[in-house]
């Protein structure tokens, strides 16, 4: 009951602030470096912290590998809300997820069930049922980017729940060494182009974005302190149905019937892959 908690208010968090990143208006780096750079106080003052008692030295290398791989994601999310409808990208993004997460763990934990093979081919149909995809013609250019930000989803997903398992590191510190990180690399990466100065104006924009994100993460990260990967992988496919319903009543995004068909069908195959039982 408490992770399931944990995920419906993670799911909530996730979809608003993804919403956010898409309303802004912005889809280059410089935006993900600015609402990095606002949680820097908060993160310094954990790793401070961490410092002080002695613990950083178990979260400092985990937490920048998860800094790549979650600034891959954040530069890529940012580029598929910019150029693919919120709904769509939002869908594609996060019902491939856990679809990628179970192939990839294949090598450690065995060819999945016939179950969950189902539930694949559920959501690679269902995804090109949305961009009624025809013989011929490839994805649109907001699913494939979504497609993308799934592939970096996934990564981080694997990595930060093996920190979490088997490297016992605590949320708050790995996440505030991964927020730092990431704020140095992005500016010594995009300071060159001279515009990091430009996106200040947007800082309202990005200050709720600021706190929902790492919320939403660390709610994401006690869950699975406490629940197997599949367990909350199965949990935050409401992710996928709180943010359509969000880009539908929020956006005006139009809901059309192969949509709605292709949504159902992604969130069906999500819960037979995420549900498989366990040999």
């Amino acid at each position: 009951m408490i992770a399931l908690l944990l995920l419906t208010a993670a799911a909530v968090c996730h979809a608003s602030w993804n919403l956010l990143v898409k309303s802004s208006g912005q889809k280059e780096p410089e935006f993900v470096w600015l609402y990095a750079v606002i949680t820097t106080p908060v993160a310094l003052g954990l790793v401070l912290w961490s410092l002080a008692n002695g613990t950083l030295a178990a979260q400092w290398w985990p937490g920048l590998v998860s800094m790549v791989l979650h600034t891959a994601y954040a530069v890529v999310l940012q580029r598929a809300y910019g150029e693919g409808e919120f709904s769509v990208v939002y869908a594609v993004s996060r019902g491939m997820t856990p679809v990628l997460v179970t192939l990839a763990a294949i090598p450690w934990t065995g060819s999945p069930s016939p179950q969950a093979w189902w539930g694949v081919a559920a959501v690679l149909v269902g995804v090109l049922i949305m961009d009624r995809v025809r013989p011929g013609h490839g994805l649109a250019r907001g699913s494939a980017l979504g497609l993308a930000v799934a592939v970096c989803s996934c990564a981080y997903t694997l990595w930060d729940g093996y920190a979490m398992a088997s490297l016992g590191v605590h949320p708050l510190p790995y996440l505030a060494v991964a927020s730092l990180g990431q704020v140095v690399v992005l500016t010594a990466v995009l300071a060159p182009r001279r515009r990091l100065r430009s996106v200040l104006p947007q800082w309202r924009r990005a200050l709720p974005i600021a706190l929902l994100a790492p919320a939403s993460y660390c709610l994401v990260l006690l869950a699975l302190a406490i629940e197997p990967v599949g367990a909350v992988a199965t949990g935050r496919t409401l992710n996928v149905v709180v943010g359509v319903l969000l880009g539908v009543l929020i956006l005006r995004e139009r809901l059309t019937p192969h949509r709605a068909i292709g949504l159902t069908t992604v969130v069906g195959g999500v819960l037979l892959v995420s549900l498989q039982p366990i040999a």
